[in-house]
């Protein structure tokens, strides 16, 4: 009996292959771009396929929810489907996706437009039920294993969180990561220049001016990138140079060596909730005032520069300027003569006379009022979370329908959101006026003229609540409201 040939026919035009070449983040079993790159190459060339084109994804994961992988496989499948190509061409099929989903959705729609495709490693029929069955049992093979890992990781994560360390031991700026210990350490270099970083903002400096003079100096992210505002308050927002780190959301005690004082992270954040608030263009302002400033007559900010014939600095009403007299008569006040009025005041802080006689009285005062309310607010705190356990206690033991259960919870966790806010405020409040006012005026005023006028302003800030300004002629009324004031 003559024996069959295995030889196939050859088409009269290769088909085109594109070449897709991933490398999981996960480095689970990971190999490299270019022995995928040959394996694919001589799979190719052995099944006369002709290598049109190449798309990689390095470092990228392939089960993932969002992973930067998705959209360079959806410009895989469409050139498919366009035309440009006839089999898409992997080393593994996982090397495609090991999210069923997407695994699903990719094979269809290639399928749909008439393509293939094939793994060099896994050679499977797809034009049979049984190697089709084969491949497909392949893709859940690969499933699992993604989540197999993702449970290991989390498991890691999970113990370092429980060990107060960071989930992983990514770069941090400020820090290098010791991997004997496994712990994050201060680096020489940039720690001492993140401490300086909190102090000059709490001093007075804005974002802005902290990322021009890192750029100006030669300092890069952990990426090496140039820095701008937003890297920068990441970095410091994260209160990993407190001691801190983030984990799900919230930031935990952890056991690496802090590089600023717990004084100092409160009033980092005092200072940034306070900044919060206010425009940006206040932080950069030349202008001392800017932020304090406000109209007696409608309470709207003031805003600086210099308007009119004369070119001055002034403070001139927004809303009467821009909505005209129906909301505001409007008007403006030399700036010059607000910093007078404002030195006289300083003047007479810093000297205890007249009405500024018992200044630091009423700011001790202030402070002890608002440390009581906090105490009074942490308590309703405790109350309320004892309730919140009673209630998952009462619903282990004797279940309450759904509806009436997830009420009551949520009531009750709406209101200890309410007071643990409250108890932040109060915090706040008890930090923010200032222990001695008089020192504080004093040392102001010695060093007004040498002081940049961000920390004029900063420090003007812990003294000062507002300036209010009735505009008229022959001359302005000023009242200022200081932080002692009720």
């Amino acid at each position: 009996m003559p024996r069959r040939s295995s030889l196939r026919a050859v088409p009269e035009v290769a088909p085109r292959a594109l070449g897709l070449v991933r490398v999981s983040k996960e480095r689970d079993g990971m190999m490299a771009p270019e022995v995928q790159r040959v394996a694919i190459e001589n799979y190719a060339t052995a099944r006369g396929y002709d290598m049109t084109g190449w798309l990689e994804g390095i470092d990228e994961s392939g089960s993932r929810a969002k992973s930067a992988w998705w959209p360079r496989l959806d410009q895989a499948v469409a050139a498919v489907e366009a035309g440009e190509y006839d089999v898409l061409l992997v080393w593994k099929f996982s090397r495609t996706a090991r999210h069923r989903l997407r695994w699903a959705v990719a094979i269809d729609r290639v399928e749909e437009a008439g393509g293939r495709l094939e793994s060099a490693t896994e050679q499977v029929d797809t034009t049979t039920s049984t190697g089709r069955f084969t491949r497909g049992m392949l893709a859940e093979l690969n499933a699992f294993e993604a989540e197999r890992i993702g449970e290991v990781w989390k498991e890691v994560h999970a113990r370092r969180v429980a060990a107060g360390k960071p989930a992983t031991g990514k770069p941090k700026w400020g820090y290098r990561y010791d991997a004997e210990r496994k712990l994050h350490v201060p680096d020489p270099e940039s720690g001492p220049v993140l401490a300086d970083l909190y102090r000059r903002y709490v001093a007075g400096e804005s974002v802005y001016t902290l990322v021009r003079w890192l750029n100006a100096h030669g300092w890069r992210t952990t990426s090496g990138g140039a820095w701008s505002d937003r890297s920068l308050r990441r970095v410091l927002d994260s209160g990993f140079a407190s001691g801190r780190f983030m984990a799900g959301g919230q930031l935990q005690a952890g056991v690496h060596e802090p590089l600023i004082s717990e004084t100092v992270w409160r009033a980092y954040l005092d200072s940034r909730e306070r900044r919060r608030a206010r425009p940006a263009r206040t932080e950069r302002s030349q202008y001392v005032l800017s932020g304090l400033v406000k109209c007696g007559r409608c309470g709207g900010g003031m805003v600086a520069g210099q308007f009119g014939n004369a070119r001055a600095p002034k403070y001139r009403c927004r809303a009467g300027k821009e909505q005209g007299p129906d909301v505001c008569a409007g008007g403006y006040v030399m700036a010059a003569m607000l910093e007078r009025e404002l030195l006289a005041e300083l003047g007479a802080v810093a000297g205890e006379v007249d009405e500024h006689a018992t200044a630091s009285v009423a700011a001790k005062a202030r402070r002890t009022a608002a440390r009581s309310e906090g105490k009074r607010l942490a308590r309703e705190v405790t109350r309320v979370e004892d309730a919140l356990t009673r209630l998952a206690v009462q619903n282990a033991t004797s279940p309450l329908p759904a509806a009436v259960y997830r009420r009551a919870h949520d009531e009750l966790a709406e209101q200890l959101g309410q007071l643990q806010a409250a108890v932040e405020a109060a915090g706040r409040e008890a930090r923010g006026v200032p222990v001695a006012p008089r020192r504080t005026a004093g040392e102001l005023l010695r060093s007004w003229d040498r002081l940049p006028v961000e920390h004029r302003r900063e420090v003007l800030r812990s003294l000062l609540r507002e300036i209010r300004v009735w505009t008229g002629r022959p001359r302005a009324a000023v009242r200022f409201r200081w932080a002692w004031d009720e």
